[in-house]
């Protein structure tokens, strides 16, 4: 007959069994971003960006025309604040029936 305790498989500590978290392994998704050291190619940056807001204003403002020209009543455009996103304060407010 033994004599002694028996040997357990070493547990946790914290009594209750807790799953360990798996992290994900490999590269992360998205793109990466590498700030530029040249001074012309930030100027270049700032030229695009600058470029694209104006470009994506000028669409906002025709399609808003446009809609305000082809509906009966006064189209309001709802502006968001920009480091919330994009998406308006009170979604049901800004759909058309």
């Amino acid at each position: 007959m033994a004599q002694g305790k028996q040997k357990f498989k070493a547990q946790r500590p914290g009594g209750a069994k807790k799953q360990q978290q798996n992290k994900v392994k490999g590269p992360k998704k998205g793109g990466r971003i590498i700030a530029p050291k040249k001074a012309q190619v930030v100027q270049q940056q700032k030229l695009k960006k600058g470029l694209e807001v104006a470009i994506r204003n000028k669409i906002e403002q025709e399609v808003t025309q446009r809609a305000s020209s082809s509906l009966h009543k006064r189209l309001n455009v709802l502006k968001g604040s920009e480091g919330q996103g994009s998406r308006p304060a009170h979604p049901a407010a800004s759909s058309s029936k």
